[in-house]
């Protein structure tokens, strides 16, 4: 029974990535922890500050801010009843309702909630049920390169945390 259950859900999925050919990933990045039934989505691995775009054109569902779990997430739903998670991000530009494209930068990836490093947590469900983006999304890396490493706007970011620790005396 179990060995018929797997094969449906691959099948399933199979059709699922036939329907939505034109998936992209939400930055450049690595898978640091897979899809299983413990954790329903996929963990992509960058530098801080990385720009988040959603997988797919559609609409800003839910905008949520959160301390604990996803932390800062950003849920779009898109046609034919996929919908995203873009969790753990450390700010976000877009409000629920709002149209978004592949070019639409939803937020920034941060480390807000349970989360031991830069990264978006990216869940994708299909009709209500979690499937694995690896099997619809094209390949991700599963190791760091260079590029995925560098925060994105390193020098920016690192003026700001200047502005932001150095004390005001007057």
């Amino acid at each position: 029974m179990r060995q018929a259950k797997v094969l449906a859900s691959e099948q399933q999925q199979e059709i699922v990535a036939e329907q939505f050919p034109n998936l992209a990933l939400p930055h450049p990045g690595y898978l640091s922890t897979k899809f299983s039934p413990w954790h329903p989505g996929v963990d992509l691995a960058t530098g801080l500050g990385m720009p988040v775009r959603p997988i797919a054109e559609g609409v800003v569902e839910e905008v949520n801010i959160w301390l604990w779990g996803y932390g800062n997430h950003v849920i779009v739903s898109h046609s034919r009843g996929l919908k995203s998670l873009y969790g753990h991000m450390g700010r976000i530009y877009v409000k629920k309702g709002q149209i978004v494209s592949q070019n639409t930068i939803l937020g920034e990836v941060g480390l807000t909630g349970y989360t031991s490093g830069p990264h978006t947590h990216l869940e994708i469900q299909k009709d209500g049920q979690n499937i694995d983006p690896l099997t619809i999304l094209p390949p991700v890396p599963s190791y760091p390169s260079p590029e995925t490493l560098r925060p994105a706007g390193g020098d920016q970011i690192k003026s700001d945390l200047v502005k932001t620790l150095k004390p005001d005396f007057n």
